[in-house]
This record gives C-alpha cells, structure tokens and sequence, in this order.
C-alpha cells in the first residue's frame, strides 16, 4: 500500500506541475505592440528547460522506486521460510543455509538422496531439513532446495511429517504432489475417509486434475450432489474431457443409468471408481501393477479368497509373496495362503525332511504350519529358524519379521534353551526400541556413566553440575589407575564448551593423560563452521556416520559429531546424541 500510495503522489505531482505550464501560458499577458525579440525567446526557452527538468527528476525518482519495490518484491519472495520446527527448538537459526555454497549442497543432497540412514540420523535429518529457514541462495536456485527437501519426505513415505508440513505451511504454491500422496496412501489402505479430509490442503487456482477429480468424488461420495455437479461444471468448462472419469462420475451423480464396466489402472482414483460402480469387479495384478493398486486389492480383500485363488498357481503365489515383501501386499495374507494349503500328517510331523522337495512357496507353507501344531518349544524355534532361512533363500526375508515376533511373543525367555537364546534375542530385542528397552545406569567411578550425563538431560538443573562434578571427581581421583576414555574427554570438553567450570586437577589429570591422544575435527567441517554454514556442516556430518546407528559409532567419530555440535552451539543436538550414546544402558 505505501509503493502504490507514493507512485500515486508522483503522478499528482506531475500533473500538477503539467496544468502549471498550461496555465501560465494562457493567462500570461500578451502585448500586441511588443515586439517578438530575442530576450523574450531565451526566457521562453529558460522556462521550457526547467520544466523538462523538473519531469525528468520526477521521472527517475519514479523508475528508482519502482527498482526498489521489485527488488522488494523479489527479496520477499526468495525469503519466503518453509519448515516444521522453530529454530530455537534445535539451537539453529533462520540463516542456517544463507552463506551455504549451493554447489557442495548439491552434491551432498544427491549423495544423501539414496542412503538408507539409520533411524537417529533420519531423525537427526529431519530437524536438519526441516527447521524454519531462509532457503539457500548462492549457486542454487531456491526452488531446487525445497523441491530436494519435498521429495525427501516423499521418497521416504513419511505421512505424519508431510500433513504436518502441509498444515504448518499453507502459503507452499507447488503442494500438488504432497496431496496426492496422502489421498494415494489413505486410499490404498481403504480409508476413503481419512483420503477424502485431505483435500482441504487443495490450493483454490493450482491443482492437477487428478486432485481436482479426486475432489469431485468426495463431494458425491459426501452426498454433496449440488457442489459436487457445480466444480465438475467448472472442470469441465476448463476443456477437462475424459470419458473413462465423465461415464463413473456421471453414474454416481445419478445422470447414468448404468456404468461402463471397464476397468482402468491407470491411477488409483480409476481403479477405486471401477471397483465401486461394478458389482462384478474382478482384477489380477502382475508384476507390473502399480504398488498403490497392489495395496488397494489387499485392502479391500479383492486377492486372498478361498473360493477364488488356485493354491497350485506356482507363479501367482510368488507373485504375491513378492508383493509382500515390498509392503505392496498384506504379509497377513500371505500366511493366509499357507494355512489353506493342504498337507497330510506325516507331511506335518516330517516337515523338516519333506519340505525340501516341494517348490520354494509348499515348503514355506509346510514349515510354518508345523510350526503352529508343535507345542514343543525347541521344535518351534528349531522350525521357525528354518522358515525365516526359507525366506532369506528367495530373498523376501521381510515377510517373516512380524510373524516372527507374533510367534516368539507367545514363548517366555526363561524356556527358551541355550542354544536359541541368541536367535531369540535377535528377534525381540531388535522389535523394540532401544531407548524404551533399557534404562541408565549410572555408575559414579567412570566418568561419563556418573551422575553427570544426567546433565545432559532436559529435566536437570544445571544450577547442580559443578557440586556433581567434584562429587564424581573424588570417587575417580581415588583410583589411582584410572584411564580417560575418549567418551570421557568428550563429556568434559562439552562441559567446558558451555562455561562449566571443572576442578583444576582434574584438568590438570585428564590432558596430562591424554595429550597424546589424535582426537580431530575433519578441517572441511571446521572451515564450513567458521563460515556459519551450519546448514552444510549438520549435512556433512550425516553424509559421514548416517547408515550407522548412534550406538555403533566409534568413539573418535562420536568425539568429531560432538565437537563440531559444540562450535556450531547446537547444545540441545549435541545433547540428544550424548545421552544416547555416552551412558550404560541395562
């Protein structure tokens, strides 16, 4: 308003000045008698320079403004901030990729595009990425970043983060594809409800037709026929023609009598408007068929029926338990099949030595029913571990896990012989979450186990670290032996980087004890830190140590993460990764 409000006092002014000229040329006096000599012709001249002087001030003043509103415009519009998380959240800020060299950006993002990360750097990734910023600006177009950071989430099927981010930013133009995941994903699992609320997120000028269809049916399948007659009206007088969509709708609108039977798996909204309008829908899937649609048929349980699948279909069967191990396909069902199989009781009493002269699918199927009739529990992980060998075999071990677990869940640790407990363990500690499993157990003769980590914990009064930290001193001081672990150093300089003041002695121990000690930061991080491009560090530290979990990593590696958190001052980063990694756990 004050750009339009000043370009509108420019144009006043020269009018203004326009009807002065004008006005003073018709009511100069004029003297007939006088005659027309070269005094009055300067003066007239004069008077015309001063006037196309004045315009032209004014002229440049206003194209100077206008630079300026543009080049305001252009600022606002590249320092839009999308994100999930506050900076102050994570001890980042707003200008966390400002200085970032667009350049090595990209590199990392395209290495960091397919890594499969471990779920604490996952985590760490997603605050990284998705922490209120300015996006980057040198050497990078902005867009490509964001873009980069979308089809992150995307790749990764992360719905919470995406409704999240959707809801957190309702001004992201370019939302198409976001949407369309999560009505794809809530439609596959059958929930038309849930797929249906997400087309409030729908932009009211930018949407795909496939969005703008999609909505159309949810306002019939809402009994909104009015509203729903009203946008595919408009739809239409946009030039959409599709006759496959126009017949379906037309027929849920009541305009049809009958539908087209036809089938479509082009997208999941053709294929979910032919199930729906055809009482005799039949569909088989091949190797080819869309995930999505693979999803949708198990969901509405269009695939596993007893009356309808041919148990001695080889090829159909391992179709189906590869759909399975891709998360396309139901693994329930897949147990299902096997149940329906039909074996003899020898058969079952002998699996171990039938199984291996049946094709690859009976034998599973053979193995895993005798593991359901035997109560012998020996027997039952003896089997089980053949089974999950069977999957691993024909490379769909994914479909074994949650059985598994199902199976061992039902037997007590105690009863479990020697020989199994490993496998046991394997199972059911790797299905639980670590953090929840085990608890810290301090231990006050070893530094970074004491009582002191709990300082790195968020519900710690730090007003108590420095009596703490005396208190644990004397207890090591007592052990004449006693060695400092690189977790220790860590620990004590991360106390040091936040001002806490550290018993002189014990400095004095410590550094005495480990100055021979190659503890380094790589010079790449030290350098990109000292530049503020924190964006770029938190990356790099990813791209590093990320396929690993944070209990795996080795000390000097933890020790460079930590250090580099602490020039970056990211102390509630530094923080989660140190009470994760540096205390006992049992």
């Amino acid at each position: 308003m004050k750009n339009l409000k000043f370009l509108n006092s420019l144009v006043l002014q020269i009018l203004f000045l326009l009807g002065l000229t004008v006005f003073a040329r018709t009511t100069e006096p004029i003297d007939i008698w006088k005659e027309n000599d070269e005094p009055q012709t300067d003066q007239k001249i004069i008077k015309e320079n001063v006037l196309e002087d004045n315009n032209n001030l004014i002229l440049k003043k206003l194209e100077k403004k206008e630079i300026i509103v543009s080049e305001e415009e252009n600022n606002i519009k590249i320092q839009n901030v999308y994100g999930l998380f506050d900076p102050e959240d994570n001890d980042l800020d707003l200008n966390m990729w400002v200085d970032v060299d667009g350049k090595k950006l990209t590199e990392l993002m395209i290495r960091l595009k397919n890594k499969n990360l471990s779920k604490d750097f996952e985590d760490l990734m997603i605050k990284v990425l998705f922490t209120n910023s300015y996006l980057p600006q040198k050497n990078i177009n902005p867009e490509d970043f964001l873009k980069y950071k979308l089809e992150w989430l995307l790749d990764r099927k992360k719905i919470n983060y995406i409704e999240e981010f959707l809801e957190a930013n309702p001004n992201l133009e370019n939302n198409s594809n976001l949407i369309r995941f999560l009505i794809d994903e809530y439609l596959s699992n059958a929930n038309i409800k849930k797929a249906c609320q997400k087309t409030k997120f729908l932009n009211k000028e930018k949407n795909s037709k496939y969005l703008d269809k999609f909505k159309i049916y949810c306002l019939v399948n809402d009994n909104k026929i009015e509203e729903a007659q009203l946008q595919y009206d408009l739809l239409k007088e946009k030039g959409f023609k599709e006759k496959f969509y126009e017949n379906k709708i037309n027929y849920l609108l009541g305009y049809a009598e009958k539908p087209n039977t036809n089938i479509s798996d082009k997208s999941l909204l053709n294929f979910h408007l032919s199930y729906i309008v055809n009482k005799s829908f039949k569909y088989e899937p091949t190797e080819k068929t869309n995930p999505y649609i693979w999803r949708y048929l198990s969901s509405n349980n269009l695939i596993v029926n007893s009356d309808t699948i041919d148990l001695e279909d080889e090829e159909k069967i391992n179709l189906y338990e590869k759909a399975a191990d891709e998360n396309t396909f139901n693994k329930n069902n897949i147990f299902t099949i096997y149940k329906q199989i039909l074996f003899n009781i020898n058969q079952l009493i002998n699996a171990e030595q039938v199984y291996k002269n049946l094709p690859n699918y009976k034998a599973r199927a053979l193995i895993y029913q005798s593991i359901l009739v035997t109560d012998n529990i020996d027997k039952k992980i003896s089997l089980l571990i053949l089974l999950s060998d069977l999957f691993e075999k024909d490379n769909i071990q994914n479909i074994i896990y949650d059985e598994s677990v199902s199976i061992l869940n039902e037997i007590n640790r105690n009863d479990v012989s020697e020989q199994h407990i490993p496998f046991y363990d394997l199972v059911m500690n790797y299905s639980k979450n670590e953090t929840e499993l085990k608890k810290i157990k301090i231990n006050n003769k070893i530094l970074h186990r004491s009582k002191i980590v709990k300082y790195f914990d968020e519900g710690y009064k730090s007003s108590k670290i420095e009596k703490d930290l005396n208190s644990v001193y004397k207890n090591v001081r007592k052990n004449k032996n006693y060695f400092f672990s690189i977790k220790d150093i860590i620990l004590l300089e991360a106390l040091q980087s936040d001002g806490v003041t550290i018993p002189k002695k014990l400095v004095e121990q410590y550094e005495n004890q480990t100055k021979n000690t190659e503890l380094y930061i790589p010079k790449e991080l030290i350098n990109w830190s000292e530049k503020n491009q924190t964006g770029l560090v938190l990356l790099k530290i990813i791209d590093i140590a990320g396929e690993d979990k944070l209990t795996d990593l080795d000390p000097e590696t933890l020790y460079f993460i930590i250090a580099t958190l602490d020039k970056l001052k990211a102390k509630k980063l530094r923080n989660i990764i140190i009470i994760k990694t540096l205390p006992e756990r049992v």
